[in-house]
């Protein structure tokens, strides 16, 4: 049996990049989203990253099974 890992990825081109023209993070704002998760502290689950123009993007904590978890390492496994 082989096993692959397919992901798509399109080119995030600079317009659709949140950008930082003085380069000192003056014109983006964060904001933290949804807190907790499975456990009942104040970890955010999600935050905003925008830009001065209105740009945004998610950042989201890697998750396994439904759970938070820290990536270790990334590889591709083969198998009979």
């Amino acid at each position: 049996m082989l096993v692959t890992k397919t992901h798509q990825y399109e080119e995030m081109k600079e317009e659709m990049r949140p950008q930082d023209e003085t380069m000192d993070g003056s014109g983006l704002t964060f904001e933290t989203l949804e807190h907790g998760g499975e456990f009942p502290d104040t970890m955010p689950q999600a935050i905003k990253a925008q830009d001065a123009e209105g740009r945004w993007c998610l950042y989201l904590p890697a998750m396994e099974n439904g759970k938070v978890v820290r990536s270790l390492s990334y590889q591709f496994r083969f198998g009979a």
